[in-house]
Parts: C-alpha cells; structure tokens; sequence
C-alpha cells in the first residue's frame, strides 16, 4: 500500500509519495499519476470537511487526519487539553523524540516560527510561538513605509546600507537570536547531549545560521504521520 501523506499549513501544504515529495501553495493537493491506496492528513487549516471531499473526489479514498493526543508512541502531551496544541507540532515533536530517544527541541521556522521541547523520558514541557521570518517582514512592512525588502535580498548578520537590507538583517537576526536562546536554555536545563531539530520552510535557512549542532529535518511532520496513521 502506498499512502500520500499530507502536511497542510498555512501557507504551504507540503507531500510525500512513495519516494516523490513536493510542495504547494495551501489548500491546494498534489496532482498524481498513480491513485494512492491512502491518504494521511495534518492540517492546521479549518477545511476539514472540504478538505475530505477534495481528497474523496481527486484519489477516491477516505482521508485519515491525524489530531494530537495525550500520549504517542511514548511522547505525553505537555498541554492540560491536547486539542489546543497544532496537530504539525505535535507530530514533529513525536517523530524528533522516536529518532532521538533523548531531550528534544523542535524548532519549526515557517509562517510562524514554533519551538517545543521534550525531555529524554518523552515529556513534552510545552513550547513558544513567535513570527516566523517572513511574518517579521510583513508586519514591518505594514506598520512602516517603503521598508520591505524589494527581489532578491541577501539574508545575512551584517548591518544593512540601505533600508531594504537593513529589514532583511534586522529581522533575520530577530528570527536567529530568538532559535539560539531558547535552544540553549533548554541545553543548560537538560545537558548539552540535547538535540535540536529544525524543520519547516525555513529549515535550510535557519540550521545554516545557528551556531550549535543541529539536525535539519523539513518532513518531521510527515515522518509523525507515519507514527500517528500506522
């Protein structure tokens, strides 16, 4: 059986296939030549029902969603109602903790950048939620004028000599500085054999700039699919 699973967030919805994967703009589902024999779903989206009828209608199977629990495969959710946790954190922080087997953090660096950690007994202690990088610069550009970065705009540390570059820089060390200190807190609390997992569409972009060891995963949620939908 090979299923197509689907990790569908706010901006992209992100797919694997047998050994294809790809990504598309959310809600949009991939286009395929061969019929799936299932399809597994996490969406943060509020389509469910619309969602189910478009999987029905393209592959024609019944999809599966995957909705955070108390408790997968070792992993005990770190909120009092599981329901209020995103269902792609939790799947990411399940599947970082089964490849781990120790303290885990789990940084998702997309729309928003998300962080959330899990101790080496498969504890969630719960997480944050701030801007991803280019939410940074949407807000900025909203609040301020001419400040958005025009084309292609270099991402780097280095202090920007005209306005544009300057945002880039700015809110890229926002984005950097913000990943480092939560990682090392958790290092200082857990010992520094802790592992830190990046994923999300950022993922390449962040793990490049972090000073520590990282583990570049940008499909843990579709890896948790696996562990959730067996």
């Amino acid at each position: 059986m090979t299923s197509l699973d689907i990790d569908m967030g706010n901006t992209r919805t992100k797919w694997r296939f047998g050994g294809s994967v790809g990504a598309l703009r959310s809600p949009e589902v991939p286009d395929l030549n061969i019929e799936p024999s299932r399809v597994r779903v996490a969406t943060v989206l509020r389509n469910r029902d619309v969602l189910a009828r478009v999987i029905a209608d393209r592959y024609g199977v019944v999809a599966e969603f995957a909705a955070t629990a108390a408790e997968l495969g070792g992993v005990r959710c770190g909120y009092p109602n599981p329901a209020r946790l995103g269902v792609d954190r939790w799947l990411g922080v399940v599947a970082a903790w089964h490849r781990s087997r120790g303290p885990v953090v789990v940084i998702s660096a997309g729309t928003a950048a998300t962080v959330d950690f899990v101790d080496a007994n498969g504890r969630h202690e719960g997480g944050h939620i701030a801007p991803g990088l280019r939410l940074l610069q949407d807000v900025l550009d909203r609040k301020t004028a001419d400040v958005r970065p025009q084309g292609s705009v270099e991402l780097c540390a280095a202090p920007g000599t005209d306005t544009e570059t300057a945002v880039s820089s700015g809110t890229f060390l926002m984005f950097t500085a913000f990943a480092e200190a939560v990682a090392k807190r958790f290092a200082a609390r857990h010992g520094q054999d802790a592992e830190v997992f990046v994923t999300g569409g950022d993922a390449d972009l962040l793990a490049d700039s972090l000073s520590m060891p990282v583990r570049c995963e940008p499909h843990l949620v579709l890896d948790g699919l696996e562990i959730a939908l067996p």
